[in-house]
């Protein structure tokens, strides 16, 4: 068999191993049931709309108060019916019976409540007050409507920001590129683990002499990484899945750079699992008991949690020197690079050298650890060090 055939079957085997267990399915099926319940939550809580208010006008209200009312509300965020009440005493029968939120008396000039109104029903009417008296005075100075317009109505602001994109996908993009993080933190601890014990158990039981009689160390690794790997992929994406299902039912809008940083993220997710999960088999094979296994796991454990840490710690910056810098080193840009460009922060070029980096990184792990795996998976005895392993290598 070709050394591709090879990696292939053994990566089949390790699929239908991992496939089999109940366990795997019941977390991913509550895992997606949990996302999709935060979508429907956030739906549930946000289906109140704005808030509605009732005002009415004592007699014949100015000239174009009641669509400045409306305009004016509807830049706030509320809605507000505006009607007509014949008389004060008819008014301030209908406040006290809470038919009536506010009342204008145009007469004199009074706005009656039956207590302090809320600030943004109060700031709709005085708005819409003083605009509608502003343009009666402006006819009656014999101006036109343009005039009136351009008075009344001068062009906003344009926003010029020295940085494009940093305020462009708000909050969203940086949860989304923080759930992508904690995703891959969740699938390598749980899958690199597997592959850790899935690999002390084959060597404690003496299943490697028999696996490797028949296929060469670095494909059973290659094999093996992969194999869980595509696993890992399966979960990845059932989650990713429920993400976007959840976006939906929640009615959130989604920023167009987040959906540009899916699919680099599921690139980054898929490379940054085999660096690890090389790294975490490679441990597995410097003991032969699973007592030892954490041990050995121990300085890829903390180069792991540290980088996910970066990610709470820089993230909330993603235009920063350290957070670029960091983000492109291969330990860290898996779990830190896909917030930044989610976030509009990431540029072409460090994009780019990011993955180069990450890509090279992985294949010098991949080569290195085939060399030393076919050495260390072989020893017995008291737990290898790493400085031990390269030289077992090296000799």
């Amino acid at each position: 068999m070709s050394s591709a055939s090879t990696v292939r079957l053994v990566m089949l085997r390790e699929v239908r191993q991992r496939l089999h267990s109940l366990g795997f399915f019941i977390f991913t099926g509550l895992l997606c049931f949990g996302i999709i319940t935060i979508g429907i939550v956030k739906r549930t809580l946000g289906e109140d709309g704005p808030a509605r208010y009732h005002m009415a006008v004592i007699g014949a209200a100015p000239a174009g108060f009641a669509d400045a009312v409306r305009e004016v509300a509807q830049s706030l965020g509320i809605e507000i019916r505006v009607d007509s009440v014949g008389s004060r005493s008819a008014a301030e029968q209908q406040l006290r019976s809470g038919e009536l939120d506010i009342v204008i008396d145009p007469t004199a000039g009074r706005l009656i409540s039956r207590s302090k109104p809320p600030d943004q029903l109060a700031a709709s009417a005085n708005t819409a007050w003083r605009l509608s008296k502003a343009t009666a005075a402006a006819r009656s100075a014999a101006l036109d409507d343009q005039q009136i317009s351009s008075i009344l109505s001068p062009a906003p602001l344009v926003p010029d920001f020295l940085q494009p994109g940093r305020n462009s996908t708000g909050n969203v993009a940086t949860i989304v590129g923080t759930a992508a993080a904690v995703m891959l933190f969740v699938a390598i601890s749980a899958f690199g683990g597997m592959v850790l014990t899935g690999v002390v158990e084959e060597k404690s039981t003496g299943v490697v002499e028999v696996l490797l009689s028949h296929v060469r160390a670095h494909q059973l690794l290659a094999g093996k990484v992969f194999g869980i790997g595509v696993v890992a992929m399966t979960q990845f994406g059932a989650a990713l899945l429920s993400g976007l299902i959840a976006l939906r039912i929640s009615g959130i809008t989604v920023p167009g750079a987040v959906w540009i940083g899916l699919p680099t993220t599921i690139l980054w997710f898929i490379v940054g699992f085999v660096l690890y999960s090389t790294l975490f088999a490679l441990a597995g094979s410097f003991v032969s008991r699973q007592e030892d296994a954490q041990g050995a796991a121990a300085p890829i454990s903390m180069v792991f949690t540290a980088a996910y840490i970066t990610v709470f710690a820089l993230g909330k910056s993603p235009y920063a020197t350290t957070t670029r810098i960091v983000s492109m080193l291969p330990p860290f840009a898996p779990l830190l690079m896909p917030l930044r460009i989610a976030t509009g922060a990431a540029s072409v070029f460090e994009i780019g050298l990011s993955a180069v980096l990450l890509l090279a990184a992985t294949y010098a792990m991949l080569r290195l650890a085939g060399a030393v795996y076919g050495r260390t998976l072989l020893h017995r005895g008291a737990r290898l060090s790493w400085r031990e392993a390269l030289r077992m290598t090296s000799s």
